[in-house]
């Protein structure tokens, strides 16, 4: 048989032709001139012009200079030119052609972005496998899958994957090219159905932007934790972290794509302005040069973690974007646009996707993250050096038909590539299957949970035999009065921790046996958050941790205790602070001092009201040190142990305040301020302040006897 006649040769031509049949737009109108005489836009140097500026403030922020906090705006520029060129482009094939291809849009797109990606994902898993860590082996055995179908920033949500914890994940940049991806996979199927809704343009253009505003609200209610139905990430994505939702979803990352795709409806200059020299110039030059120095300072000055990002900050940055691209394709704008034309940035704008690409797991390697400006220079040549050879020899010949020139003469070269290629990609494969989960909180020697030593480590008199033999001593301690009947103990207890990062850690290193107790432990931490929702730290070092992105924290806590019998509340790693919420609350103050118990009432008033009973974990004395991925350097407050006693007698006031069948303030164990040998033992504490599972063994032996019987009062 001849191979053009064989049955699946015919099939798969079928369906590429269903594929890729020209999809009609709409029938040219009456007293509209022929779609060939429409001029399109054309290259846009200037728009490559933008993408560089875009790339390098984003570069400098990966670098974690000080003085480029808000270069994360970066790629908000980046979504709102996206969604203007490519929706530019697609109105000039459907005006020049009547129609519009998927397969041919979709197959550019392919040929543009999958070959550089996939060379960064190989590259990252050979470097991992060889020289990563137990954490970096992990972050990418989770990363990889989610990153080659371009929705990495879903994983990130889903896996509830914090953007500031732990070792910077080698992939987490990908989000933003997750979001991208996603808007060209389904933005042309809604393009061709807008265009076939017999309604002007602009019509549709002005529907697209309003929407965007669309977009720009909710992501203001969903930060504000309005309780509505705006007030957080859809039914389907309960229990995901609000602030991974609102940063990196391509639901609330889409509104700069929109406002991009909306103005090109309306903003086509290319076919109105035929005088370069027009008075529009001497207007639209100092404008777009005014958004792109407000870009700038916004970009040197705002804070991920600030509300006011979300608020209102984040729909400005778009829209000065917007007003940037618009200035960039008028003709008569001849001042902005031969400066965004300048050939340095034009060449930095055509690479910008790739040193994108290579740059972050660059940083992250060579240590470059950190503001160090010898490692930045370091960091940035290597990714220099690979992002050309990236483009040169890998992104545009196969974006010019590389792959389909080596198919059609496959039979006069040589396989060994190949042969190579299968055999890198099985290894990664089987590394891929190999590495196990790792969370960095766990660690040290293994725990193991003995309610019966729990039981007779406790002093005399608190326990019962309902967990095991009674504790018996002739002696009690003279500060110390026995009870006159013996205290019940619960024999197991729904357990709810809640808190922030030193909750999580302690939630989630659950030593071996702790079922026996507690079989059902809910996670209701909040990394960063304590008992604020606004403000931020005042440290003695400079470091500051904003609350704004804490909201609604009384009402995580209230549904982790939903259906528990006792939560555990921990706290203390940002109470040692001044608090500057526009007034400074100082340490050890009496407004100080009434802020904390204010809050501290309001969340122990929203778990009780669920049924459960409370416990306040006594504050640790902590030791914290520098450790790499920590997140956070040791910061010295929380090493004054004078500072942590002050927040202890504030629990222990707050407690008193209460019921003490329903709240009770929980001592935890000596060892932390008694042994300094265990106290400043990583395997114990990996960064001195949160917990390992030997270290949340420690607390657990210690605590449960109370949290049972706080269950059953």
């Amino acid at each position: 048989m001849d191979r053009r006649d064989h049955p699946r040769r015919h099939v798969a031509s079928a369906v590429t032709a269903i594929i890729d049949r020209p999809v009609e737009t709409a029938a040219p109108r009456p007293g509209v001139a022929a779609p060939s005489s429409f001029p399109s836009m054309g290259y846009q140097p200037s728009l490559d012009g933008l993408r560089a500026l875009s790339v390098g403030v984003v570069l400098l922020y990966h670098a974690g200079f000080s003085w480029m906090h808000g270069g994360f705006f970066g790629v908000e520029v980046f979504f709102v030119v996206s969604g203007f060129l490519i929706t530019s482009l697609l109105l000039d094939e459907s005006d020049r052609n009547g129609q519009v291809s998927f397969l041919q849009f979709w197959l550019r797109r392919a040929r543009r972005l999958f070959p550089a990606l996939y060379a960064v994902l190989l590259a990252v898993a050979v470097w991992a496998a060889i020289a990563g860590s137990a954490e970096q082996q992990s972050q990418v055995r989770r990363d990889i899958p989610w990153s080659v179908f371009y929705v990495n920033n879903w994983g990130q949500i889903l896996g509830n994957v914090p953007y500031f914890a732990g070792e910077p994940p080698l992939l987490r940049h990908l989000w933003s090219l997750a979001v991208e991806e996603q808007w060209y996979l389904i933005w042309p199927l809604v393009f061709v159905a807008l265009l076939r809704v017999r309604v002007p343009r602009h019509v549709i253009g002005g529907a697209i932007v309003a929407a965007a505003f669309v977009v720009f609200a909710y992501m203001f209610w969903m930060h504000a934790g309005t309780p509505t139905p705006l007030g957080g990430p859809p039914a389907a994505f309960e229990g995901v972290d609000r602030t991974n939702f609102l940063y990196l979803s391509t639901i609330t990352r889409a509104g700069g794509l929109l406002l991009g795709a909306g103005t090109a409806f309306l903003w086509r200059p290319w076919r109105w302005t035929h005088a370069p020299d027009a008075p529009a110039g001497r207007i639209l030059d100092p404008l777009g040069a005014a958004a792109v120095a407000m870009l700038g300072c916004a970009a040197s000055v705002a804070v991920l973690t600030e509300g006011y990002v979300y608020q209102w900050l984040l729909p400005l940055v778009s829209i000065l974007s917007l007003v940037a691209v618009m200035v960039a394709v008028h003709p008569a704008a001849l001042g902005f646009r031969r400066i965004m034309s300048w050939t340095p940035l034009v060449e930095m704008g055509k690479r910008s996707y790739g040193l994108y690409l290579w740059s972050w797991p660059i940083f992250v390697i060579v240590g470059a993250t950190t503001g160090s400006v010898w490692r930045f220079a370091w960091a940035m040549l290597l990714t220099v050096v690979i992002a050309e050879a990236s483009y040169r020899y890998l992104e545009t010949p196969v974006r010019k038909g590389a792959i389909g020139r080596w198919w059609n003469d496959r039979a006069t070269i040589t396989y060994w590539p190949v042969a190579g290629g299968a055999a890198l990609v099985g290894a990664l494969l089987l590394f891929y299957v190999s590495v196990d989960q790792f969370n960095r909180f766990e660690g040290g020697d293994d725990a193991v949970f003995d309610l019966n030593a729990a039981a007779d480590s406790t002093t005399v008199g608190e326990v019962s035999t309902a967990v095991g033999p009674a504790v018996s001593s002739s002696v009690a301690p003279t500060s110390w009065i026995a009870p006159t009947a013996p205290v019940v103990l619960a024999s197991s207890a729904r357990l709810a921790i809640v808190g922030d990062s030193q909750a999580n850690a302690l939630a989630i290193n659950l030593p071996a046996g702790i079922e026996g107790a507690f079989p059902d432990v809910v996670n209701g931490s909040v990394d960063g958050c304590s008992v604020y929702d606004s403000g931020s730290i005042r440290s003695s070092v400079g470091f500051n941790n904003n609350f704004s992105v804490c909201q609604g924290w009384q009402d995580d806590w209230a549904d982790s205790a939903a259906g528990t019998d006792v939560a555990l509340v921990v706290v203390g790693a940002w109470d040692v602070f001044d608090i500057d919420d526009g007034t400074v609350y100082g340490f050890d103050t009496p407004e100080g001092d009434a802020l904390f118990v204010r809050n501290l009432t309001s969340g122990i008033d929203a778990v009780l009201a669920e049924g459960a009973n409370v416990g306040l974990l006594e504050v640790a004395c902590m030791r914290p040190q520098d450790v790499e991925g920590a997140g956070v350097r040791a910061l010295p407050e929380r090493g004054d142990d004078s500072r942590v006693a002050h927040v202890n007698d504030l629990l222990r006031q707050t407690a008193a305040s209460y019921d003490s069948n329903r709240v009770e303030f929980i001592e935890g164990p000596d060892e932390w301020c008694d042994d300094e040998a265990i106290a400043v033992d990583l395997g114990y504490r990996w960064d001195g302040v949160h917990v390992y599972t030997p270290g949340a063994n420690l607390i657990y032996t210690k605590v449960a006897p109370d949290l049972l019987r706080l269950a059953a009062a």
